[in-house]
């Protein structure tokens, strides 16, 4: 297999209809993604579209992702024995695995209808809901422990509020008792210790263990004597709190731990929907269809549209001039393809056209800024998207199983190799020759250009 990808802008292809994607995982697989090596692979793909897309408009079965995070640190340290996870590590895993219990639940209804969708979530065990939902149960939103994730964390802090009080309303007494010792009855913390605020000039009058001073030296934050016995049994409840907390994040870790396998097959089936959602989506943005894959070498292509041209021409203000913005981008003069006028100056003009086993050659020829270029473009990217798995814009698309795309587009003079343009090009033409698998599809622009006209006509 050989493609001209970069000739072809492939990877910006790949960019944009990876802004469609609502996770990273979504758009990881867009970065990756290649023309497909099997027509098995090619025809499962093309079917996980026409599957969405049926799920969506007939049955209002549809699926979001927005939110989620990429978990694969998280699963990376669950593959690691005895490791805990943090919190929000947890709650990362949560959230995915919710969503794809919830894809689960809604394809399964219509498996019969959309086999390959149920294929990506089918294996998914209904026994990691309740590692799950133990999560959710004892993790709070912001990734803090709930009090109820078991009894002896209510119990502890409980006591732990209970002493706060306590010991407040005794470093209050001990504010009211140094009267104007003290700087501002508020008590604070330093140190993990509850202190109060005496001015430096009377820090004699006020017993108890200094914890530092305020910025500006005026205060000394002190522990009164009568309250280290109190703070040391805060400290003591605190440490406690610490330790059911590491055992309860443990507990829930190795729970998931247990189910590692079920939710690495929950992580793909959410990468592997969105991916599938972002090409449903980028298709009713540019108006795309799932290509047939021809059996035989039949190209044919009703109202194509180059996918990247038709985003600029989005973007761009709207024309002012004369002659309509699109003309320049997409009108071609030649046998065998036609065009129709743009709605206005900034609609991108479709072209049509089509080969055959039997008229297997087309050679486009035209005015200066007349789209011939562009044509062969939209030619050769709506082919590789075709293979790749990817809705095409245009109203109708046949295209072959291209084991080659190569194209020689654009002025290719070569300086470091000491190349004229032409030189370039026949370079590359002969690379083509070796490369070539077929079928294919081969796209020449202006080879015969940058050297003598009648070299260059022959």
């Amino acid at each position: 297999m050989s493609y001209s990808l970069e000739t072809l802008e492939y990877a910006k292809l790949l960019e944009l209809v990876s802004r469609h994607a609502q996770t990273p995982m979504g758009v990881e697989r867009f970065a990756d993604l290649r023309p497909l090596a099997t027509r098995t692979e090619l025809d499962a793909a093309l079917d996980a579209i026409s599957e969405t897309i049926a799920l969506n408009e007939e049955k209002q079965v549809t699926w979001s992702f927005s939110g989620l995070e990429d978990p694969s640190d998280a699963v990376a340290i669950l593959k690691i024995q005895n490791a805990t996870l943090e919190p929000n590590f947890m709650l990362e895993v949560s959230r995915v695995c919710n969503q794809a219990l919830f894809a689960r639940s809604s394809i399964s209804p219509e498996k019969e209808t959309a086999p390959v969708l149920w294929s990506f979530v089918e294996n998914i065990p209904p026994s990691l809901l309740g590692a799950i939902d133990q999560v959710n149960k004892k993790l709070l939103p912001g990734g803090e422990i709930d009090d109820s994730a078991s009894p002896e964390l209510a119990k502890l802090r409980r006591e732990i509020n209970a002493q706060r009080s306590r010991l407040t309303k005794s470093l209050e007494a001990a504010m009211r008792a140094a009267g104007t010792a003290i700087q501002d009855e508020i008590v604070t913390m330093r140190n993990d210790r509850y202190v109060i605020p005496v001015k430096t000039d009377f820090r004699g009058k006020v017993g108890g263990v200094a914890h530092g001073f305020s910025s500006s030296g005026s205060t000394v934050f002190v522990e009164p004597l009568e309250a280290i016995e109190a703070n040391n049994e805060l400290q003591n409840l605190k440490g406690k709190e610490e330790r059911e907390i590491a055992r309860i994040l443990f507990a829930l870790t190795e729970s998931l731990r247990e189910q590692l396998p079920a939710i690495e097959m929950a992580v793909d089936a959410v990468a592997e929907l969105d991916f599938i959602k972002a090409k449903v989506e980028f298709a009713r943005r540019f108006r795309a269809v799932v290509p047939i894959i021809a059996d035989n070498e039949t190209l044919d292509l009703v109202d194509a549209r180059h996918p990247l041209l038709e985003e600029n021409l989005r973007n761009s203000p709207p024309y002012k001039g004369g002659v309509a913005a699109a003309s320049a981008d997409g009108v071609v003069l030649s046998a065998g393809t036609k065009s129709t006028k743009p709605e206005t100056a900034n609609d991108i003009v479709p072209s049509s056209f089509s080969l055959t086993q039997q008229n297997a050659i087309m050679i486009i020829s035209g005015a200066n800024a007349g789209g011939k270029t562009v044509v062969l473009k939209t030619a050769g990217l709506l082919s590789l998207m075709a293979i790749s798995g990817l809705p095409v814009p245009a109203s109708k698309a046949k295209i072959p199983f291209y084991r080659s795309v190569l194209a020689d587009i654009g002025d290719h003079q070569s300086l470091s190799a000491n190349l004229s343009t032409f030189s370039s090009h026949m370079s590359n033409i002969a690379q083509m020759i070796r490369e070539c698998v077929p079928p294919s599809l081969v796209l020449l622009d202006e080879a015969g250009t940058g050297t003598d006209p009648d070299e260059g006509s022959a």
